[in-house]
């Protein structure tokens, strides 16, 4: 005999899914995911075609410094513009239509509302970088065979576009208004990038060291020069965690 805790355990992940199922069809449904998307390749393509064009007129560093850290740097700065337009409407669209209150009253909670729109949103940033893995391909045609930094590049960047995506989730369940979140997300996001500028500025290297870790570029910095640390997983969990919790404490305050 199955006990309810049991069953509990059982349902969660299976409603978890139903609602990120839910998620990604609205997201693909619309137009406008497919027009950001183009408008993102294209701008990813313009500027690895500048980089391999220049990287021929230099006489020092090679296809990895000349071509993939610039390249991954801008497309860790454009997702700073996308990830407040993805998340903008997660949960603005939800509450004017009436659906999260339908969620609520059906037993679900939420947690399981704020993962599955993390999550597809997430999914959202890997179809938008799949045609991207065509640069590498090329580069390898050219004698690139330093996969190691490609990869940890990639990882870099979902991990920075996850921070971003937590702060937009964030600010979409504590506004009504879906260019209002957008905006709140953004400055944010801006604020916390500007700190390793912020910390550049102090003359006291200890307080320099803990602002700089506040930001969000200091910690992806070594993963497009292939290193991986784990301090820097760590920082990204943590504030993903953080933003989702601020999340939910959020709609629980907006429930009372």
């Amino acid at each position: 005999m199955i006990s309810k805790e049991e069953n509990k355990i059982k349902i969660v992940p299976k409603i978890f899914f139903i609602l990120w199922i839910k998620e990604i069809k609205e997201n693909f449904s619309s137009s406008g995911l497919y027009i950001l998307s183009g408008l993102f390749s294209f701008v990813m393509g313009g500027l690895f075609y500048n980089y391999i064009s220049l990287t021929k007129d230099l006489t020092s560093g090679n296809l990895s410094t000349n071509v993939l850290r610039p390249l991954f740097g801008n497309m860790n700065f454009i997702f700073l513009f996308i990830a407040p337009i993805i998340t903008m409407r997660s949960f603005i669209e939800e509450r004017r239509n009436g659906t999260l209150d339908l969620l609520y009253l059906a037993g679900v909670n939420d947690t399981q509302v704020i993962l599955a729109k993390f999550f597809s949103a997430f999914t959202v940033v890997v179809f938008m970088l799949l045609p991207t893995l065509l640069f590498p391909i090329i580069l390898a045609a050219s004698g690139h065979q330093d996969w190691g930094i490609v990869a940890t590049s990639y990882l870099g960047t979902l991990l920075s576009v996850a921070c971003y995506l937590s702060v937009g989730l964030f600010s979409s369940s504590a506004s009504d208004n879906q260019i209002i979140a957008a905006l709140l997300s953004f400055t944010i996001l801006i604020v916390l990038m500007l700190l390793v500028v912020f910390a550049q500025a102090s003359n006291n290297y200890l307080v320099a060291q803990m602002v700089s870790y506040l930001s969000v570029p200091f910690h992806f910095e070594g993963f497009v020069r292939g290193l991986v640390k784990s301090y820097n997983i760590v920082y990204y969990f943590s504030f993903v965690s953080v933003f989702l919790y601020l999340s939910q404490k959020t709609l629980e305050a907006r429930k009372s």
